[in-house]
């Protein structure tokens, strides 16, 4: 993928919030993409964490586009090391070539 618009804003909406970019992370794995989001809390998850997730459900909501939620936890442990929200590779390039094109509607 050339220009990767969803991260691009996610990012830069981190920045305009006063959220550290770096705690948003993307990766492509085996036709899935993810984008992953460090909680920095021992007990419970951080504010941070749940703004940056609110971020991306609003940028990628309007456009329809199935994804998965999942949380991964500490070894042997309740504590959260971190939200990741995934993507089908091809879903995700869908969002990027309608976020491109400003196209909400397909």
């Amino acid at each position: 993928m050339e220009s990767d618009v969803i991260k691009k804003i996610i990012k830069g909406l981190c920045k305009v919030n006063d959220i550290s970019p770096r705690r948003v992370r993307f990766e492509s794995i085996e036709g899935v993409v993810i984008i992953s989001v460090k909680n920095h809390l021992k007990d419970g998850v951080d504010l941070e964490c749940f703004h940056i997730l609110n971020l991306i459900y609003q940028v990628i909501t309007p456009f329809g586009v199935k994804f998965n939620q999942q949380l991964y936890l500490y070894p042997n442990s309740k504590r959260v090391a971190r939200i990741t929200v995934l993507f089908q590779k091809e879903e995700y390039d869908s969002l990027n070539m309608k976020m491109e094109n400003c196209d909400i509607d397909n």
